[in-house]
């Protein structure tokens, strides 16, 4: 039970349990926006297990290859290959096998399943993890369109067409990664300078990191009514308001107190704010349905 255990945390759940809960929100988003019907559960679960599978390799992958700053940062020592519970070999091939598994759903399922499945896991391990993540202090907005490929997936899957709708969706969640990231990277800042990668808000002055993540902070609450014009009622735009009004109101106290706590709270708060934006535009499409 304890390697079962050790190869879930591998995964890193609590990223999984977001991307996957992007998936089913876009999906059904998707299903009401195309006008509603008969579910079919069983194209909505097949999609899961891609989704499901794509995102636990990619994650599985990542850890092996950040095994060794993962060893020296206090976030991240808990986890197996760094305490030596799952060994990098076993690691690997659990990484591949996740990895083969999703390509060949996600090709079943068609060309654009496939390449959204290739976007996805390919800029997040190749550009973002292996290319930029050392490297540059803009590193995070490598990973902005591979966070949005489940919501692109999970709204073809739907049915509704991809233009506009879908891809604007998929851009308001990668315009809401970057600034989830840098907030955590903030309250970690010192973690991230001990190991030598390049985090924004690790490598300039606090006041320089605290703004650039107040610009992502308006970019996202702006872009969250993009959406407005396809919507059916108030619902959406009601939605989005009521997260974007305590979004804005701990940015402010991010700006004016700057420490990792603020920084902390701000990036707690973001974690369930996509889902309350896609969730919101669901209610307004199923609400007409």
């Amino acid at each position: 039970m304890l390697s079962v255990y050790e190869y879930g945390v591998l995964l890193k759940p609590k990223v999984l349990l977001a991307m996957l809960a992007l998936y089913v929100a876009s999906f059904f988003s998707s299903y009401a926006a195309a006008g509603g019907g008969l579910v079919e559960m069983d194209v909505f679960l097949v999609g899961f297990v891609a989704v499901a599978a794509a995102v636990s390799g990619a994650n599985a992958l990542n850890c092996y290859i950040d095994r060794d700053i993962d060893a020296l940062m206090t976030r991240t020592l808990g986890r197996p290959l760094v305490q030596g519970t799952i060994g990098p070999s076993n690691a690997l091939t659990f990484s591949m096998l996740l990895l083969a598994t999703a390509s060949v759903i996600s090709l079943y399922l068609g060309p654009i399943p496939f390449l959204l499945f290739l976007e996805g896991t390919g800029l997040y391990i190749l550009l973002y993890t292996v290319l930029l993540k050392r490297r540059t202090k803009l590193n995070v907005l490598a990973t902005a369109p591979s966070i949005a490929a489940p919501a692109w997936f999970g709204w073809y899957m739907g049915g509704a067409p991809l233009y506009p709708v879908g891809l604007l969706m998929g851009i308001i969640v990668a315009i809401w990664g970057p600034l989830h990231l840098w907030s955590l990277a903030y309250a970690f800042s010192k973690d991230y300078s001990r190991v030598g990668v390049p985090m924004l808000p690790s490598v300039v002055s606090p006041r320089k990191a605290i703004q650039g993540i107040l610009v992502a902070l308006v970019l996202l609450v702006s872009s969250s009514y993009l959406l407005v014009p396809w919507t059916r009622s108030p619902a959406y735009a009601i939605g989005v308001s009521i997260i974007n009004i305590p979004l804005m109101v701990v940015g402010l106290r991010f700006y004016r107190k700057g420490t990792n706590r603020s920084g902390w709270l701000l990036f707690k708060l973001t974690a369930p704010y996509i889902i309350v934006v896609l969730l919101s535009f669901f209610v307004d499409q199923l609400l007409f349905v």
